[in-house]
This record gives structure tokens, sequence and C-alpha cells, in this order.
């Protein structure tokens, strides 16, 4: 202990003693240690640690699929979910839940807030416990029964100030009034922030019944039984599927089945991979500022080779200089860490803020024990591994050679300089694949912002309209509603156009329904079409852009009084009419075991459109008047609306003026959802925006690092090889041939490097090939313009130590040795 102690107070002075070497060593590998450490947070958050309910690993998500293209992964029916319940063996308990939006009134400000439906027993198999009151009872599920409220803490401090005495007090949702039984805790959040209350979910005797079990709308999450393995439970729910399947043949016309996946899995779903896929990058950029700092230490050994002599004269053994050296090393890592610990909490803040809103747990990211005890274990094993080389290279010093009073004070030797090249190599190739990778990244990211979305997003405000069956029973009424709504904004100022539609482009939602075709029948088992279905006014079009192809719009007169037409776009022609006209031509969305369909006949084909975003397929879609529903008019509605404002300058200035139409019509009416188009646009882009903008500064650290050490190595070359630049212009050399000699080493180890990287990149590329779009994963343009990048850094890097090669003076070179 007292030989360690000695090794760190004589690490100390040397490291103090030379401080601009220390303070350049310790923040290289601090960049490198805080982005890792950063990253390995959101990794840490959002993949490894546990989900904040009791027992996580024993919760699992159920999902169904009704094995048809589009429907492998869906929810659960009412009929479905009681079939799990009352067959299964291998959970405890299962619960189901749904989202809605509802109206809250009540307060200064109306509002539509996102409530979460959920089984009386989904909180309490959470195992979270509310702050105030009690969660639901189990007969709370039940139609009369069911108008109690549990609040999340985020409404309960802005609606009602925090106020303790809030249980008992009324909550009015959608013209309801329900009383608060709770309040979750501040952490709580299921599934997500956005669910700011909490209703039961109560599942009438109607929606049991066999039409609707293909009524699929209900979330499943059930917690296994203790010693229950995912995988027995999966053959427990295959067992209740294919008796499902043979028992309700008519309803499954393909066949059923089921899923069950770990919750934490079904939770990060795709991003994992994303996130491990960013976790590598910036591993690399950790390993260019080790091999960074490595070099320095090798020229810093290089400087103190008659100090290590001397000690080795005077007695000190290898092994105890090769504890030296790297007990150095150490405390540079640890110095380093504790900075990289630093950045980190700069760059988790950085990188929160970034975060999309498809990364799940965004508001559980932060650094944790887990990720300190990591960081500076990374710290300690990179202090070993940077400082290794040198302490191996300079720890058995030539004791005649380096002790001579006229030899070389710093001989490198051939394999000295051979480490220092091969650690340049190695920061190169690194660079490369990175460079590559977000090289790529951003060619596929200006890609996707070139792409049409199918209609025009200048001047276009959107908001969100939920009607309360309480205030608006019927169809008439709502109809009367969004009549009068739609002239009155029309009207206004700055108004170019207006419509409606119940799913509008890009936020977040879609809505399909499955029709009959006229003329066509359906072999047995042969599943039926199932195609995305809107429901829009007049003028929607013309206001969204979308172009109408052939045939006509809809008009004021496709009422429920005129014959049912409907508007298909192109992808939906093209997939049941290709190399006919679909004009003229009939289908009906009523139920197959009816008698008389209700034919709608398709009098016009407008264009696609991009409906989940530029990087997503067009989808068939079919449109539907709002003011001719589908069914009687007696059992239909019309459900929440967009509305879609099309300015004629910036459109976001509309929404003071709209809300107070909204208003006028009546005061109680939240709207909600408030964007522009281009801000949904940005949104769909978000994820892919975050990736491309963390791997381009990723690679721009490593470019930065690489030059850097580029620079190290050339400018210690200079220094060592002054005698021998100093003969060779004393005996005539050239300017232009010193500049030869030192740019041509550096081009060397360019193409050596990048010829490497290249090869890497190849194999590696591949694994973000999912995150591209029409970029190929070998782009060779990409390739070339990365090498040529490279290889230009490099020879910039070594212009100062050229330039002061040029710059030596023959005679003071030669006296110098």
């Amino acid at each position: 202990m007292e030989t360690l102690l000695q090794d760190i107070r004589y690490g100390v002075r040397i490291l103090l003693k030379n401080r601009s070497f220390t303070a350049v060593a310790v923040v290289a590998l601090a960049l490198g240690i805080g982005a890792n450490c950063a990253i390995f947070s959101v990794v840490n958050s959002v993949v490894l640690r546990p989900l904040p309910y009791k027992d996580s690993d024993r919760l699992v998500t159920i999902w169904s699929s009704l094995l048809q293209p589009g429907l492998e992964k869906i929810v659960v029916s009412a009929p479905e979910l009681a079939d799990f319940r009352e067959q299964s063996a291998s959970f405890d308990e299962i619960a189901a839940y749904d989202f809605q939006g509802v109206n809250v009134t009540g307060g200064d400000q109306p509002e539509r807030i996102r409530a979460g439906l959920v089984s009386p027993n989904l909180l309490q198999m959470l195992g979270i416990n509310p702050v105030l009151g009690r969660t639901f009872a189990p007969e709370e599920d039940q139609p009369g029964r069911d108008h109690v409220a549990v609040l999340s803490y985020a409404l309960w401090q802005r609606r009602f100030g925090g106020d303790a005495n809030v249980i008992g007090r009324s909550l009015p949702v959608d013209g309801k009034s329900h009383e608060i039984i709770g309040v979750m805790p501040a952490a709580f959040s299921f599934p997500d922030p956005e669910t700011e209350v909490y209703l039961p979910l109560s599942i009438s005797p109607e929606l049991l019944s066999e039409n609707n079990r293909g009524s699929h709308f209900l979330s499943v999450i059930a917690r296994l039984k203790r010693g229950v393995t995912i995988r027995q439970a999966q053959t427990d729910i295959n067992a209740i599927a294919q008796r499902m399947s043979v028992e309700h043949a008519s309803t499954y016309r393909a066949g059923y089945d089921a899923t069950v996946i770990a919750m934490r899995d079904d939770i990060v779903g795709d991003v994992r991979s994303t996130l491990f896929i960013l976790l590598g990058a910036v591993g690399f950029v950790l390993l260019i500022a080790c091999a960074n700092v490595a070099n320095l230490l090798l020229a810093r050994a290089a400087a103190r080779q008659k100090e290590v002599a001397i000690r080795t004269a005077l007695g000190a053994t290898r092994a105890r200089l090769v504890r030296q050296f790297l007990t150095e090393s150490a405390l540079i890592s640890v110095m380093a860490g504790g900075l990289g610990l630093l950045l980190a909490l700069w760059g988790v803040e950085f990188l929160v803020s970034l975060s999309p809103a498809s990364i799940p747990r965004v508001g559980e990211i932060a650094l944790d024990a887990r990720v300190v005890g990591v960081t500076m274990a990374v710290s300690l094993l990179t202090g070993i591994l940077f400082g290794l080389a040198p302490a191996l290279q300079f720890s058995k010093p030539d004791l005649n050679e380096t002790l001579k009073d006229g030899g070389r004070s710093s001989t490198d030797g051939r394999r000295r300089q051979r480490l220092r090249n091969l650690l340049v190599i190695s920061e190169l190739t690194f660079s490369v694949v990175l460079l590559i990778g977000a090289g790529l990244m951003i060619k596929s990211f200006f890609r996707l912002q070139r792409v049409s979305p199918g209609f025009n997003t200048e001047n276009m405000l959107t908001m969100r309209l939920s009607l309360p069956r309480t205030s608006y029973p019927d169809f008439s009424h709502q109809r009367d509603f969004f009549q009068q709504l739609l002239a009155r904004i029309e009207s206004q100022p700055g108004v170019q156009s207006v419509a409606a539609i119940n799913v509008l482009p890009l936020s977040g939602s879609t809505a399909d329904r499955s029709f009959r075709i006229e003329g066509r029948s359906l072999s047995p088992g042969e599943p039926g079409p199932d195609e995305e279905l809107r429901f829009i006014s007049p003028a929607y079009f013309t206001t969204m852009g979308i172009p109408l192809l052939r045939g006509r719009d809809f008009t004021q007169r496709d009422t429920s009084d005129a014959p049912r037409a409907t508007i298909i776009n192109q992808a939906l022609a093209d997939r049941y009419w290709l190399g006919e006209d679909a004009l003229g031509k009939r289908i009906a969305y009523s139920a197959f075991s009816e008698g008389k369909p209700n034919w709608c006949e398709i009098v016009g084909i407008v264009g696609n459109v991009k409906h989940s975003g530029p990087d997503m397929p067009e989808k068939p879609e079919v449109y539907v008047p709002y003011l001719q529903p589908l069914f009687s008019t007696a059992t239909s509605v019309i459900g929440p609306m967009y509305l879609v404002i099309r300015g004629t300058s910036d459109s976001a200035n509309l929404a003071a003026a709209v809300r107070t139409e909204i208003a006028s019509l009546d005061k109680n009416q939240p709207v909600s959802n408030i964007k522009t188009i281009t801000q949904r646009l940005s949104e769909s882009l978000a994820q892919r925006r975050f990736n491309m903008l963390l791997l381009g500064i990723f690679a721009g650290v490593a470019l930065v690092l690489a030059s850097v050490g580029i620079y190290g190595v050339m400018s210690y070359t200079v220094t060592q090889r002054t005698h021998e630049i100093g003969i060779r212009m004393a005996l005539g050399a050239r300017a232009s041939n010193v500049l030869k000699l030192i740019l041509g080493h550096a081009l060397v180890l360019a193409i050596i490097g990048v010829a490497i990287g290249l090869t890497t990149a190849l194999a590696l590329t591949r694994v973000i090939s999912s995150l591209l779009y029409e970029v190929s994963a070998t782009d060779p343009l990409t390739f070339a313009v990365v090498s040529l990048i490279l290889v230009g850094v490099a020879l910039g890097a070594c212009l100062v130590p050229a330039r002061r090669a040029l710059k030596v003076d023959p005679m003071s070179a030669l006296r110098h040795e």
C-alpha cells in the first residue's frame, strides 16, 4: 500500500508539472467518456431498467392476430378478453385498457385531455398506491356505477392546485359528473405521460356479444403466475387461440392467433435496436479518444526515457516502472471520468430535449448508480488500455544507449514508431465508419424531406374537436354544429378554405374497416377487403391540396337523402381494380350477414397521401362524406373531427380567431391538438432527425479527435527527425522534398486507415439499413466523399508540422546532435 501511495503521489507531481499535456489528455478522454455515459443513461433507463411497477418482470402484454396482412398485431376485442380470462391458466390476473379523448369542463377553460379507460384491477395490478384516496373497486366497472375518476398528479396540480381536499369533488367529463376518488403519484404514468385521468372500463353485455367479437379496441396486460415463463404462457394462449379459430370460424375467416410479449420489451419495441446502434457508435468515439491519449502518453514517455533509464540503473524493476506508468494513466482516466460525468449531466438533458415522442420512458432518463458505476469502471478500464502500451514500450530501456551523453536522448526505434502509426490508423478507421454512418443518415434524411406527402403543407392549421354526447346526442345536432362552425371559420379574414376529417394525415392515428365489392364473392376462409376509412366534409381535397385525378368531389348535396357516394385514392384503385376503371363501381360497409347492403358508388379518384409520414408507404384509402353516414342517421354519430384550415398567409395566427368562433357556438367546447401541418410533418421525422443528429455529432467529434491525433503524431515525428531533416537540407534537399517526406508519411497513414475503415464500414453499415430511406447502406457516393474528407483532413493536420520542418536551420539541427 505504501508503494502504491508513493506511485500516486509521484504521478500527481508528474501530471501537475505537465499541465498542458494533462489537460489535453483529460479533455480528450472526457469527451469520449461523457458521450458514452450520456447514451448509456438513455439505454439503461429505456431498455435495461425494470419498469416502475410491482414485479414488473412478470408483466406481459397480449396481442391478437387475424393472420391477414396488416392485422398481424392488433388489440383485443371484449369477447376475446373474456375468453382469455376464463380459459387461461398461466396468469394471476388479466386487465385491459383503452384510450379516449374527453372534454373536461367546469373550470376557467374547458380542456380536451387523454383518459385511460382501465379495468378496475389494473392500477392495483401495477402495484402503485395513490397519494390521495383510492383506486377503483371491482364493482365500479358496471354501467351506472362507473362515474368515478382517478386523477394523474399533473392534472391534480393544474386543475385543482394540489388541493388535498379534492377527494369527493366532482370532475365534469364529457358533460357527465364523475366523483374524484384518488390521485396517483407524480412519478406514475401509464401507459404514457399524456394520460391525465383514469376512468373505469365499463364493458356492457352488448360488447360481449358475438357480433362484437371482431371489434378490437382493448390493450391487454397480464401478470404471470410465479414460476410460469413467457414460453409456457404462449403455449397456453396458443391453445386458446386455436379453439377460438374453430369455434368462431365465421368471424376469423383467415384464422386467429395471439402473442404474449414481456411488457418491457413491448414498450421498448424497435427503439431498442436504434439505441444500441447509437451506443455502438459512441463507443467508437471513446476508442478514438483512447488512441489519442495513448499517442500522447507514448510521446510523453519517449521524453522521459533518460528518467526511466536512471531509475532502472538505480534498481527499479520493470514491474515497478509498468505500475508507475499505469498509475499515471489511471489518474488521467479518473479525472477524465469525473469530468465525463459532468459532461454527461448536460448531455442527458440535451438528449431528453431532443428525444422524439417515439422513444418510450423519456421521463425516466437520468444518471443513476448503475450509470455512475459503469462510467467509472469504463474510465479505469480505458486507463489500463491506453496506459499499457507506453508502459510496456518504455519500461525496459537500453541503458547503454539512453545514458550516453552524446547519444540521442529520445530515440524512438522502428517498433515505437509503428505503434504510433497503428494508433493513428485505428483512429482513422473508426472515424471512417462513423462518418459514413452519419453521411448515410444525412443523405437519407434530406431525401425524406424532399418526399411529397401528397398534399400542400403551406399555411395549413389543424386542430381537433370532439362533441360530447350529452350536449350533442344525435347525428343531426352534431351535423348542425360542424356546418355552422365551418361556415363561420370560412368567413374569417385570412382564411382561404376550411374542411374537416376524422383521421388527419400525420396525426399518428388510423382507422380501417372491412367492406365488400359488388359482384365479387369470397372463397371459404378468404378474408374480405379491409382498408383505411376517412369521413370528410366537402372541400377537404381542395383545402388539403390533394389532387382529384378523375371523377368529381363531394358537395353539400351529398347528404343522407342523396345516393351514397364515395371517393377512393389511386392506391385502392390499383389494388382492387388494376387495369379497370374504378369509377362507377360500388362497395358496401354492411356486415356480411346482412341481407341488402347499402352500396356506395365510387364517384372520384384522388391522389395518394403519405398518411403516417414521408417514410411510410401510401395506404389504400376510402373517403366518405361525413354528412352521409354509412348507416342510419338514427344510430350514427359524428366522432372526433380534425379541422383543416388553409390560410392566405401564416396560418398559425388563425388559432385565436378559430377558438373564438368555437366558444361563440359552445363556450364549454374545448379544442385540442392545435398544430400546423408543417409541425406535424416535422414530428413525423423526429426519430430519424434524432438518429441523424446524434450520429452527426459523434462523427464530428471523431473527426476532430482523429485530426488532433494525426497532428500530434506528425508534429512529434518532425521533432524527432529534426537532425535527419537538417542533414537532408544541408546536402541540398529542396523544401518540396521535405514537404513530400512529411505529407507522404501522413498520406500513407491516411490511405491505410481509410482503406481499413471502408472495409469495416461495408460490413457494419448494414446494421443501420433499417434506419435509411431510399439510400443503400453501401452508397458509393457517401463512401467516396467520406474517404476524400478523411484524406484531406489528414493532410491538413500535417500542414503545421510540415511548415515547421521547412523552417529547420541545417546548422542548428546538426549542432542539436
